[in-house]
């Protein structure tokens, strides 16, 4: 990591519609929802901890489209 702190990287999670037969529509529903995590030290376990937060502070996220929000920043890659 050549001692970078701050880390962007991508979930890619099933965004697959959740509700009665969702798995009936045909399509591909796979999406990426960017996480960043701020690297301040600590054991392994600190950070699968804070992993995990940061997954489960997103999922409510997970099924806004990365091409919106690439848009919505004016085209700026993630």
């Amino acid at each position: 990591l050549n001692n970078q702190t701050d880390v962007l990287t991508g979930l890619v999670s099933n965004g697959r519609l959740e509700e009665t037969d969702g798995e009936r529509v045909l399509g591909l529903f796979l999406n990426t929802l960017p996480l960043r995590l701020q690297l301040t030290g600590g054991t392994w376990l600190d950070l699968v901890r804070q992993v995990f937060a940061t997954e489960r502070d997103g999922l409510a996220w997970r099924r806004y489209p990365l091409a919106e929000l690439q848009k919505r920043l004016g085209g700026q890659p993630l």
